[in-house]
């Protein structure tokens, strides 16, 4: 038994080698059923296997199943790529039934290959009731690393943490990506914000000379900002 399990995590990590990238966990812009989320994206030569996991919210009874018309959607272009395969999920109309709320069912849908260097993906189930969707799955672990610091530090913030608040808004500006997303902006400001409520004028015109000297598309607007509400010419 033990031989057997041991083949198994190296053939899964075997697997793994091979991918192009494994992107963890990824965010969405935009999605559809808050209990289904995407667990990975694994990008190989020849397809791109998703994991997901559902999770039943119903309090009696309770089904899943994934249409067989779902597709990766290329943002840009439009362009479509249509499932392939499937692993540990029913094809509608047969449904997965579960037993009690809370359970959860993971599954895997496979697509063929991508462009690389996207950005983003939209996936989308193209069915008649209840389909799901993700619209704007980031396609970058940094980023995505940078939205859960950015998530945790403002967790810190609410509860006046701010020590914790400054270090981990620190974190995220390290290195801004080409294709950054409001949360850069967001860490600026409220940098700034901090800083200012604490009466340290300087660190605060520090962080707002760093907005003003960062290459973020948007900067204007946080700029205008963090001066109307710190008050700083």
């Amino acid at each position: 038994m033990r031989f057997i399990l041991l083949t198994i995590i190296s053939f899964v990590a075997w697997n793994n080698v091979l991918a192009q990238e494994i992107i963890q966990n990824p965010f969405s812009a935009e999605l559809s059923h808050p209990e289904l989320n995407v667990d990975q994206i694994a990008l190989y030569p020849d397809s791109t296997v998703i994991n997901f996991t559902v999770i039943n919210n119903a309090d009696k009874g309770g089904w899943f199943c994934a249409d067989k018309n779902i597709y990766i959607e290329v943002p840009e272009t439009k362009k479509r790529y249509y499932r392939t395969s499937s692993r540990d999920i029913p094809t509608c109309p047969s449904v997965h039934n579960f037993s009690k709320k809370g359970e959860k069912l993971s599954f895997t849908l496979v697509f063929p290959s991508i462009p690389q260097n996207l950005h983003t993906i939209n996936i989308i189930e193209d069915c008649n009731k209840a389909c799901f969707f993700f619209k704007g799955l980031i396609l970058s672990n940094k980023l995505n690393n940078d939205i859960r610091t950015y998530d945790q530090a403002m967790k810190c913030y609410a509860k006046n943490n701010f020590e914790c608040a400054i270090d981990l808004f620190t974190k995220v500006l390290d290195t801004i990506p080409k294709k950054p997303t409001h949360v850069y902006g967001y860490a600026f400001y409220h940098l700034i914000m901090i800083h200012n409520q604490k009466g340290d004028k300087l660190a605060a015109n520090f962080w707002l000379s760093k907005l003003k000297e960062s290459t973020l598309p948007n900067k204007e607007y946080f700029i205008d900002m963090a001066k109307r509400d710190a008050g700083i010419k």
